[in-house]
């Protein structure tokens, strides 16, 4: 089982608010930046590596953070020194909020398709069970995160969401 952590900027609608309801549920612990485990695994859409089966011991071993705030706040992300930084492939999401957009996740869902890429089906399977659009997100992408976990690299997540980018263009 993988530790989730979330630094909350607080930026988003406290009712609408994944990151807040994980906490809630206990899936996740909430985190100030000054107390993320070096060696984490930090979601970020800055990464320069896609996330991948590679970065599982670090993850085992340290934690996986999501930084929850909202996407037209995106540019106030925090960087952060001595961490893994790592992007997430092309998901599409399917929150009330953004269903059916390219790349707009909750936090929720970037766990849940973190956790998957990981090879924590289970865990991550426990999640969706607690929001409403979990099944639906696992439909949405279930095909492409089998892929993506089956990945080598980064490299190799990366070819692979080329290829189902391409395909769509067809």
């Amino acid at each position: 089982m993988i530790r989730i952590l979330v630094h909350d900027k607080g930026q988003c609608d406290p009712k609408k608010c994944t990151a807040k309801r994980m906490i809630k549920f206990g899936i996740a612990k909430s985190v100030e930046l000054r107390g993320i485990p070096k060696g984490s695994i930090i979601l970020s859409p800055f990464a320069e590596q896609a996330l991948s089966p590679a970065d599982r011991p670090h993850a085992m071993k340290h934690s996986l953070v999501v930084m929850d705030l909202t996407w037209s706040n995106i540019d106030d992300m925090p960087k952060m020194k001595a961490m893994n930084e790592r992007s997430l492939p092309f998901l599409i999401a399917s929150n009330p909020v953004n269903w059916g957009r390219p790349m707009e996740l909750n936090s929720a869902e970037a766990v849940v398709a973190s956790l998957m890429i990981l090879g924590e089906k289970e865990q991550a399977t426990e999640i969706t069970k607690r929001f409403g659009w979990g099944e639906e997100f696992i439909r949405l992408n279930g095909e492409m995160l089998s892929d993506y976990s089956k990945a080598a690299t980064s490299t190799d997540v990366v070819r692979i969401q080329n290829e189902y980018l391409e395909a769509m263009k067809r």
